[in-house]
């Protein structure tokens, strides 16, 4: 009887990897980024007296009055609105009175608007009716300046700085020459006894 080695069968299975190709026609992807909200906008209403520095990374509206000075992104003065300071800002449209200067990319001032102070800007732009007086830079980037803090630190410094005397000739004073007083001389002599006199006579007479 024989006994033959069972052998067993494998079977291979052979694969094959296929790319498809990308149409021609076809749209590259592109990241959506999803833009971070913007700040809610700072409102002072009209009859609110704000006094001290206001500063916001987003919008401010200003109806009421503010004793400082603005920096923010945009802002607005309305025509009730009255701002006694320097406001820096990316866009600024006046349509109330400001006192100070202003630096801002672009100022627009409205006919209802009045500044009272410098401008700094890259675009400029005055209604019909609008008052401004003082004096006007163009700027290709009016926030390069320096900073309100900076500024007032200046001001302070030259505000308590001593005012300088003025110099005038020099004025010598001389003292009066004071009159030398010698003690008086006492021209009278002692007087002479008559012995004396009478010994004196005679040897005047033997001479």
């Amino acid at each position: 009887m024989a006994f033959w080695n069972a052998k067993s069968k494998e079977t291979y299975v052979e694969t094959e990897t296929v790319i498809a190709p990308v149409p021609r026609n076809a749209s590259p992807a592109i990241a959506v980024v999803t833009p971070s909200p913007k700040p809610a906008a700072t409102v002072v209403a009209t009859g609110a007296v704000v006094s001290g520095s206001l500063s916001s990374p987003g919008d401010v509206h200003i109806e009421g009055i503010v004793i400082g000075d603005v920096r923010c992104d945009t802002l607005v003065v309305g025509k009730n609105g009255e701002v006694k300071g320097n406001v820096i800002s990316e866009i600024a449209t006046i349509r109330g009175r400001v006192s100070g200067d202003v630096r801002a990319r672009m100022i627009q001032l409205a006919t209802s608007g009045s500044i009272d102070g410098d401008l700094t800007h890259a675009i400029l732009i005055i209604e019909e009716g609008g008052q401004f007086e003082g004096r006007s830079k163009r700027s290709a980037d009016p926030l390069a300046g320096p900073s309100i803090e900076t500024t007032h630190i200046e001001g302070k410094a030259e505000s308590e700085r001593p005012a300088k005397k003025a110099k005038g000739p020099a004025v010598k004073t001389q003292a009066p020459a004071t009159a030398e007083t010698k003690a008086p001389v006492n021209s009278e002599q002692e007087p002479r006894s008559s012995l004396a006199d009478a010994l004196g006579d005679a040897f005047v007479a033997n001479a």
